[in-house]
């Protein structure tokens, strides 16, 4: 069952986003295994958010504590809260 996840980082900049996301994936066109989609934007009440939508649960977290937890951690990078829902309805033209 596909997953929706909502990160939020009250301290998090684009800046710090954008470092932590060269880190974690260095080349675009090779994706994390299981990642859906993925968005980032500032979040409603400052701070910075990621939405991503991944195949499982299981493949978001390999990726969220074997990769961009390390990353953020390298960057000195303040935590950030993961709220993780499955999926009911998509559509994507």
């Amino acid at each position: 069952m596909a997953i929706l996840v909502v990160n939020q980082g009250a301290d998090w900049t684009k800046e710090l986003y954008q470092a932590t996301f060269d880190r974690a994936i260095p080349d675009r066109a090779y994706p994390p295994s299981g990642l859906i989609a993925h968005f980032a934007a500032p979040g409603e009440a400052g701070g910075w958010q990621v939405i991503d939508v991944w195949e499982s649960e299981d493949a978001f977290r390999r990726f969220l504590e074997g990769t961009v937890k390390p990353a953020a951690q390298a960057l000195g990078a303040p935590p950030f809260e993961s709220k993780v829902v499955e999926v009911y309805n998509s559509l994507m033209p």
